[in-house]
């Protein structure tokens, strides 16, 4: 049997709560959604948000990783959508990088890239 990639999924709290936040704060479409799941489409690679039970822990899935235009304006726009700035943002020599926590608690990698200057 061959191993074929599907999805990467996140267990959340709040199904609405989070498709609004990977929707409108990073722009991604939905797919679908349901009361108990719903996927993104991450330019061509799955996010399935899976509803966990209240008291589950959410916040230890795997690290979402989002190239940005600006990061100042991303965070700002996900602040507002329940998300939280985990340290400061950072600027080592290929861009701005910034963590954020989202309000199921998953990191979420922001970067900014570096504009490159033609010679």
């Amino acid at each position: 049997m061959a191993t074929e990639f599907k999805h990467i999924m996140l267990m959340v709290k709040n199904i609405p709560t989070s498709l609004k936040f990977y929707n409108e704060g990073l722009g991604l479409p939905v797919k679908m959604s349901s009361p108990g799941w719903a996927e993104l489409d991450a330019n061509g690679t799955t996010i399935a948000l899976h509803a966990a039970e209240s008291n589950a822990d959410t916040g230890s899935s795997p690290i979402l990783s989002f190239h940005v235009d600006d990061i100042q304006s991303a965070i700002a726009t996900l602040e507002q959508l329940g998300a939280n700035l985990e340290g400061r943002v950072r600027e080592p020599a290929f861009g701005k990088v910034a963590a954020i926590r989202t309000p199921d608690g998953h990191l979420v990698s922001l970067l900014q890239p570096a504009m490159v200057v033609a010679s």
